[in-house]
């Protein structure tokens, strides 16, 4: 079965659905990716015969995450005269976004998130609800929202605190740099770091081989698996 939307692809081969964003080059999260988003996702809850998800993206990068211009005009300015009903409707729209971040990480199949090239804001927090964070060497990684006098809103931050600690998560989140593959990989933000050509296909070897009587909760035991002298895994 395959899909084709205008801003993403899935398919889905032995049991295997691969969620790709599909807005090269930077694969940007807009109004109308969301949309098609979360009705994939709602989609996804009631899909038979799903076994494991990887999502990725086409071309170099991941996603430069959301379209600021329509953040800032979505959260609006207080003093605004419909700042109340602006508030309302952002509040609506975050909260809708949230809850399909969230299936990924309830749902009791292992997703895995392949990462290659950029993958900040609203696409980084997309990425730590996966159960495994793959990565290239290229990867980059970052919340910037700060720098437009905005917060994460996704929930991200609470997946970020878990993995790298409440200190590191808040300095992220208030200063707004980018960090690299590395950097991430240390911080456990992402579980191994393999080249970025066979990011996609590592992640699928890997879905295949875990998806089986898969128990979410011993997801670091299946790391520990990946067979270090096998030349796939190198």
């Amino acid at each position: 079965m395959k899909q084709i939307r205008h801003t993403l692809a899935f398919n889905i081969t032995d049991g295997i659905g691969h969620l790709e964003l599909n807005q090269p080059p930077a694969n940007q999260m807009n109004a109308e990716f969301f949309s098609e988003f979360n009705k994939l996702v709602d989609e996804l809850r009631v899909m038979k015969g799903l076994k494991a998800i990887v999502i990725s993206s086409k071309g170099r990068h991941f996603s430069s995450g959301a379209n600021v211009e329509e953040l800032l005009e979505q959260a609006g300015t207080p003093g605004e005269r419909n700042h109340a009903e602006m508030k309302e409707n952002w509040n609506t729209i975050s909260e809708r976004n949230s809850r399909s971040f969230l299936f990924f990480e309830e749902t009791e199949i292992p997703v895995i998130a392949a990462i290659r090239g950029v993958c900040i804001g609203c696409a980084f927090e997309l990425a730590m609800f996966s159960h495994f964070r793959f990565c290239g060497e290229d990867a980059v990684f970052g919340l910037p929202e700060t720098t437009f006098n905005l917060m994460p809103g996704l929930g991200g931050i609470r997946k970020i605190a878990a993995l790298c600690g409440q200190a590191k998560a808040i300095e992220l989140l208030l200063k707004g740099n980018t960090f690299g593959a590395e950097e991430a990989q240390l911080n456990h933000l992402v579980d191994k770091i393999v080249p970025r050509r066979k990011v996609v296909e590592f992640s699928m070897a890997f879905a295949r081989k875990v998806m089986k009587n898969y128990k979410k909760q011993k997801a670091s035991l299946y790391l520990r698996q990946i067979p270090l002298d096998d030349p796939f895994y190198i």
